[in-house]
């Protein structure tokens, strides 16, 4: 028997604290995300979540 393994982690939509711009992570990003407009570090990883450094959360996608 296959075992499948299942994806616990959720997209979240965040706003840059910068320049406002909006765009969509995954919650539990393993490496750097940086705005794609202004540059601005976003997320830094964590072990587990992603910690935000210069975002805020708008919306949790299902």
């Amino acid at each position: 028997m296959i075992e499948v393994n299942t994806v616990t982690g959720k997209f979240v939509r965040v706003s840059c604290r910068d320049c406002g711009n909006e765009q969509v992570i995954f919650e539990r990003a393993c490496t750097k995300i940086s705005c794609n407009i202004c540059g601005a570090t976003l997320t830094q990883p964590a072990g587990g979540k992603a910690k935000l450094v210069s975002a805020a959360v708008v919306e949790i996608l299902e």
